[in-house]
């Protein structure tokens, strides 16, 4: 058994109608005021949640992440990049408890009750008291008014994004 994330519910924005659904490892693209930096996607029919749960599940991180990249239409991804997105997805859902609802920003896991947030994620840095995926459970237009704003991301973009 692996621990692994799976969407947890309904709540605030979900395109996903999926029954107990599978998330997909983070593709999060140069454009992540979108939903891509702050929302998680199901491994079957791709929509977009906000809201994960850690699971337990009996099958690999490299059969998970296969069937995935399979659906997704990824023909030439390698055995190497399987397995270190296999590892990748392994260390990050590390910290995490079955049971735990958690959240998905600019390529980190957090904990939904999880506070203060500071931290330098794949395309800008972050600081909040509380997440805005919290927040969002008492007033559902925050997420999209904060991290779906562009000017948001483009205000705190990493300088050191472009040179990796």
């Amino acid at each position: 058994m692996i621990k692994y994330l799976a969407k947890a519910n309904d709540d605030v924005i979900s395109h996903c109608t999926c029954e107990t659904p599978l998330a997909s490892p983070s593709s999060q693209l140069d454009c992540p005021w979108c939903g891509c930096g702050w929302m998680i996607c199901c491994t079957k029919c791709g929509k977009a949640f906000v809201y994960g749960r850690i699971v337990e599940t009996d099958a690999t991180y490299e059969a998970l992440i296969r069937a995935d990249y399979a659906r997704r239409g990824y023909a030439t991804v390698t055995d190497e990049e399987i397995h270190n997105d296999a590892c990748m997805m392994e260390e990050m859902l590390a910290p995490f408890e079955v049971g735990e609802t958690i959240a998905y920003l600019d390529g980190c896991y957090f904990r939904l009750e999880e506070t203060p947030i500071e931290f330098e994620g794949l395309f800008a840095s972050h600081k909040f008291d509380r997440l805005p995926h919290a927040s969002a459970l008492e007033r559902a237009d925050h997420l999209r008014e904060v991290l779906g704003a562009k000017s948001y991301w483009f205000e705190r973009e990493r300088p050191d994004r472009l040179q990796e």
